[in-house]
C-alpha cells in the first residue's frame, strides 16, 4: 500500500509539472488560434516552468504534511491532556500492548498506511480516527495556505497588502505579518478539530488549557494590533461605540469575543449539544469561545447561526431518505454537529471579506 502511495505521488507530480501545462497550451491554441502569445507561465522556458511548477507542487505537499504533523500532535493532546498525562515526555505507544512506536510507525499518515491500521507488535487495530484527523488538519492547513497566503490575504477584511500574491512572494519576499495571521488561524482550526476528537474520550478537555490557548492566540492582536481585522465596535459605531487606543481595541475585541462566544456556546449547548453528554456540551462551548476570541464576536455569531441551520438541514434531509438521525449513536450525532461548525467556519474564513461587506463590517 505504501508503494502504491509513492507511485501515486510521483504520478501526480508528473501530471502537474508536465501534463497540465501541455493540456493548457493545447486548449489555449484551440480557443485562440490566431494568437501567438501564450499566457505568462506557458510562455516561460521549459526549464524555468518545470522549476516553478515543481516548487508549487512541493509547496502544496509541504503545507499538507506540515498540517498532518500538527494533526498527529493534536491527537496526542486530545487523548493525554484530559487524562492528566504529560505531552512532553513519553513517546507514542500502542493503546493495547503499550509498545512504544518507532519513528517510521509514528510518521503521520504514512505510518498508519504502512502498518495497514494495525500495531506492529500485537496486530490489534489502530483506530482510523488517527489517520482521519491527520488528513483533516493537513487539508485545512493546505487550504488556508492556498486561499490566504498565495492570494496575499485577499480573503481578509481591512487587509491592505492583497496585491502581493503568488508563491514567489511567499518564498522569496515573505510578508511575515500575513504568515503570522495564517499561523494563528490555522492553529485555531486545528484546536477546533482536536476538541471534536476529544468528544470520544471519557473525560472533558481542561478548561484552563483551552482558555490559555484561546487567549494566547488572541493576545497576538495586542502585540500586533493590525491582526485585529474586524474592530469590536463594528457595525455599531453610529450608536456611540467608537475607536479606542491601538492597544485597547484588540483587548476589547478579544474579551468581548470570548464572552459572546462562550455565552452563545453555553446557551446553544442546551438545545443542540447537551443531550449528547456533558463532555460534548462543554467542548461545544469551548469551541464557540475560541472562535469568538480569535476571530471576533461578529464572526462567532455568524458562524454559529449558519452552522446550527446547516445542522438542522442535515438532520431533516437525512430523515427523509433514511431513519432519523436520532437512530445514530450520540457520538456520531456530535461528530455531525462539530463537522457542520468547523466546515462553516472554514467557508466563512475563506469568504470573510465578502461576508464582512455584506454585514457592513468592512
Amino acid at each position: 500500500m505504501l508503494v502504491s502511495l509513492c507511485v501515486s505521488f510521483f504520478v501526480a507530480y508528473v501530471i502537474y509539472v508536465f501534463a497540465i501545462p501541455f493540456i493548457e497550451a493545447s486548449f489555449f491554441n484551440l480557443a485562440y488560434p490566431k494568437k501567438k502569445i501564450l499566457p505568462p507561465q506557458l510562455e516561460m522556458k521549459w526549464a524555468n516552468r518545470v522549476l516553478l511548477r515543481t516548487c508549487e507542487f512541493l509547496f502544496v505537499g509541504w503545507f499538507f504534511y506540515f498540517g498532518a504533523s500538527i494533526g498527529s500532535f493534536l491527537n496526542v493532546v486530545a487523548w493525554r491532556v484530559p487524562e492528566g498525562r504529560t505531552i512532553v515526555f513519553g513517546g507514542s505507544k500502542c493503546p493495547f500492548c503499550d509498545t512504544r512506536l518507532s519513528f517510521i510507525d509514528n510518521t503521520p499518515i504514512f505510518g498508519w498506511i504502512y502498518l495497514q491500521g494495525k500495531c506492529r507488535t500485537c496486530r490489534l487495530p489502530i483506530a482510523p480516527r488517527y489517520l482521519l484527523i491527520e488528513i483533516a488538519v493537513g487539508v485545512v492547513f493546505l487550504w488556508l495556505a492556498l486561499w490566504q497566503l498565495v492570494r496575499g490575504g485577499a480573503n481578509l477584511p481591512h487587509w491592505s497588502l492583497a496585491k502581493r500574491t503568488g508563491l514567489v512572494n511567499i518564498v522569496l519576499d515573505p510578508e511575515w505579518l500575513l504568515i503570522g495571521i495564517y499561523a494563528v488561524h490555522a492553529t485555531m482550526f486545528g484546536v477546533l478539530i482536536m476538541l471534536a476528537t476529544a468528544n470520544v474520550g471519557k473525560k472533558p478537555f481542561p478548561l484552563f488549557y483551552l482558555a490559555l490557548i484561546g487567549f494566547g492566540l488572541a493576545s497576538a492582536k495586542i502585540v500586533q494590533p493590525s491582526l485585529d481585522l474586524v474592530a469590536w465596535y463594528q457595525p455599531f459605531s453610529k450608536f456611540g461605540f467608537s475607536n479606542r487606543s491601538p492597544f485597547a481595541n484588540p483587548a476589547l475585541s478579544m474579551l468581548l469575543g470570548g464572552l459572546v462566544g462562550g455565552a452563545l456556546g453555553w446557551i446553544s449547548s442546551f438545545a443542540f449539544a447537551r443531550h449528547f453528554g456533558a463532555i460534548v456540551g462543554r467542548h461545544w462551548t469551548l469551541q464557540c469561545f475560541l472562535v469568538g476570541t480569535v476571530l471576533g464576536w461578529q464572526s462567532e455569531v455568524t458562524i454559529l447561526m449558519i452552522s446550527l441551520v446547516v445542522y438542522g438541514m442535515v438532520r431533516s434531509a437525512y430523515g427523509i431518505y433514511r431513519p432519523p438521525l436520532s437512530h445514530w449513536s450520540l457520538a456520531n450525532q456530535a461528530l455531525v454537529l462539530n463537522a457542520c461548525f468547523i466546515i462553516v467556519a472554514l467557508v466563512h474564513h475563506s469568504f470573510w471579506i465578502q461576508i464582512a461587506h455584506l454585514l457592513g463590517l468592512a
